[in-house]
């Protein structure tokens, strides 16, 4: 039996089979036909995208989705072409042209019937034939279900992309239609600015109905004190004139409220930008572009070249009030003070030089000095809460204390000047005195001192940015919180003075620190040409930057 199983053995074809035959088509097919539909998509689509950027394709949308749709036809057509000739395929690949489920049943049998008679080489063969058979049926089915599920993957993906191209072209129109909304927005607040900016000239147009009343005042106060004169009054007072005109000078001042009015940009600027403007008008020369940007760092632009609009005031004032001040210094009537119960708040004094005036105890809170020449007048006692003295020139003047006689008869009550944000900033302070006086925030920014007495003063919360020091005296002052960060000195030992000199714990040295400059340095200062310190300015200069913070 042994040998005659080795005879039968040594007989036996040898079975080929197509298995690994059809797997490696599977997979052939499998890998290329996906390589293809990506490839496609990828050049189709990712190429536009990663060279031109998502506006080219939602710009070119149509292009690409005809090219995109070519391929789904390209494919459909290649499909049909398949299902057309598959008969012809099958039997080229697999040497078999049918197959049909009505075809397994005769190789099977006859694999049976050879089986049973011990005819090894004819069962072999109807083996064969079957394996054939089931392999062509399984790579048939694996071959369709493989192209339904690509052109059903291919369609989903055109709609996939159809979405974002869509979704690219909707965000496109949105950031559109956001452009427009902020022009919008920007129109609307600029119409609102416009209506307010109406509003307000509006009620400026009803304020200034007491321009009349003012003038007839004016006229009165100068026939008094003619009067006055011609009687042997040689320096006519405000005490002088009749209780009818004071009475009348009162309900004026009381009339005339503040408003916010349209002024024209070159309204603020002190002499010395009037002056060296002109060089503004020379693009080509260095000084202009030096000038320039001096101007800038104070806030101010100047065109001098083009068309000059005027622009709302930032905060309401009374001209009519200021020319109320005008009209009785314009007579001689330099004390203020005794025209009791008059309020001059919001007062704009402009054009009008004081000289020699005694503002004592008046109410001056929110008024208006900026640019102006004061020359040895007193503000003692005086309510100058957030009234404004930028790059004004203030010189011999008082910003001291002022004693009212008591009631009861006893000691009279010493008042000092009330200063809580009181502006100074880029303006000129030489001989003048705070003694005595108090004030939270005050504005010293840019400004330069010389000379000046700050005893016994509260200055907790002021800022000194900027300022360029001379000699000044701290002696007493409350000094808390105050800022010198970038303020310009002379004397190497400046904070240790300022420490010795304040009043005890209220100003802390190690917060500072001095900083040496050269002579260009210093003069890129927007004040550097209004610095004449007796001669400092010619020494070293050093810079106070803030190295703590405050507490």
């Amino acid at each position: 039996m042994s040998e005659g199983n080795g005879a039968e053995d040594k007989t036996t074809p040898q079975v080929e089979r197509p298995g690994a035959q059809a797997k490696a088509f599977n997979t052939a097919v499998a890998t290329a036909g996906i390589a293809a539909v990506v490839f496609v998509i990828g050049v189709v689509v990712g190429f536009p995208l990663a060279t031109f950027g998502v506006e080219f394709l939602t710009g070119n949308a149509g292009v690409v989705f005809g090219l995109l749709f070519a391929f789904l036809v390209l494919v459909l057509v290649v499909t049909g072409l398949l299902m057309i000739f598959r008969k012809t395929i099958w039997e080229r690949l697999f040497r078999r042209g049918e197959i049909e489920m009505e075809r397994f049943a005769r190789p099977l049998s006859e694999v049976a019937r050879f089986a049973a008679l011990q005819k090894v080489a004819e069962a072999t063969e109807s083996a064969r034939d079957l394996a054939e058979l089931v392999l062509a049926r399984y790579a048939w089915v694996s071959t369709r279900r493989w192209l339904m599920a690509t052109i059903t993957a291919f369609i989903a993906a055109i709609a996939a992309l159809a979405g974002s191209a869509l979704l690219f072209q909707q965000n496109q129109l949105l950031r559109t239609q956001i452009g427009l909304m902020e022009d919008q927005n920007a129109r609307i607040a600029e119409q609102n600015r416009f209506i307010e900016a109406q509003i307000e000239l509006g009620e400026a147009q009803r304020s200034t109905s007491i321009v009349p009343e003012v003038l007839e005042v004016g006229t009165l106060v100068g026939a008094e004190v003619q009067a006055l004169r011609a009687r042997g009054v040689a320096a006519p007072a405000i005490a002088d004139l009749s209780s009818a005109l004071k009475s009348r000078i009162l309900a004026a001042l009381t009339a005339a409220r503040p408003y916010r009015y349209l002024q024209t940009p070159l309204a603020g600027l002190d002499e010395q930008a009037v002056m060296n403007s002109g060089l503004l008008r020379r693009t080509d020369l260095p000084a202009a572009a030096i000038l320039r940007d001096r101007l800038a760092v104070t806030g101010v632009t100047l065109d001098l070249t083009g068309e000059q609009r005027g622009v709302m005031a930032d905060r309401p004032l009374s001209p009519e009030r200021g020319q109320i001040v005008a009209i009785l210094l314009g007579n001689g009537l330099v004390d203020i003070t005794n025209l009791g119960g008059g309020d001059f708040g919001f007062a704009e004094v402009r054009g009008q030089r004081p000289s020699r005036v005694s503002f004592g105890t008046s109410t001056l809170r929110f008024a208006n000095f900026d640019g102006e020449y004061v020359t040895e007048c007193s503000f003692d006692g005086t309510y100058l809460e957030h009234a404004r003295f930028r790059n004004a020139r203030i010189e011999g003047s008082r910003f001291s204390t002022f004693s009212l006689p008591s009631i009861s008869g006893g000691s009279p009550l010493v008042k000092g000047a009330e200063l809580s944000g009181t502006d100074f900033s880029a303006a000129q302070l030489i001989n003048v005195t705070f003694e005595g006086s108090r004030g939270f925030g005050i504005f010293f920014d840019n400004a330069v001192l010389n000379r000046l007495s700050f005893k016994n003063t509260d200055l907790s919360g002021s800022t000194f940015r900027g300022t360029i020091f001379g000699a000044v005296d701290f002696t007493g002052a409350g000094l808390k919180s105050v800022d010198f960060d970038g303020a310009l000195v002379f004397d190497p030992e400046f904070l240790t003075t300022v420490a010795a000199q304040a009043a005890p714990d209220t100003f802390d040295p190690a917060r500072f620190r001095l900083e040496p400059i050269t002579p260009a340095e210093f003069e890129t200062h927007p004040r550097w040409a209004a610095a004449w310190l007796d001669g400092l300015e010619e020494k070293q200069a050093y810079k106070v930057v803030r190295i703590g913070d405050f507490n």
